[in-house]
């Protein structure tokens, strides 16, 4: 299986499959922000540990757009690294401006 530069009836396959993907984890990073909301309301305070991971998610997001717009010829995971997130991960928590 080729991962990087793959010929074009693969990328195709590829570009398919990964835009399924790209639309089940937008809706996800959809839940997670209505998840986030609700408990900044109820705790007063973001979630750093839910910021993290919606973070993560993001970051998979690009580089599955940047593929999917040929910016980059590297299929994402699952066929390579997992990329970091730019969210530092947090210990701290900040409250609500009221």
């Amino acid at each position: 299986m080729i991962v990087i530069n793959p010929p074009a009836w693969q990328r195709a396959l590829y570009m398919v499959l990964f835009g399924l993907i790209a639309y089940v984890a937008l809706l996800f990073v959809y839940f997670l922000s209505v998840a986030q909301f609700i408990l900044t309301i109820i705790n007063g305070q973001k979630n750093d540990n839910l910021r993290y991971f919606a973070s993560r998610i993001n970051a998979y997001l690009r580089q599955v757009l940047q593929f999917l717009s040929f910016e980059v010829d590297t299929v994402p995971f699952p066929f390579s690294a997992l990329p970091e997130s730019d969210q530092e991960d947090q210990t701290h928590t900040t409250t609500l401006d009221r």
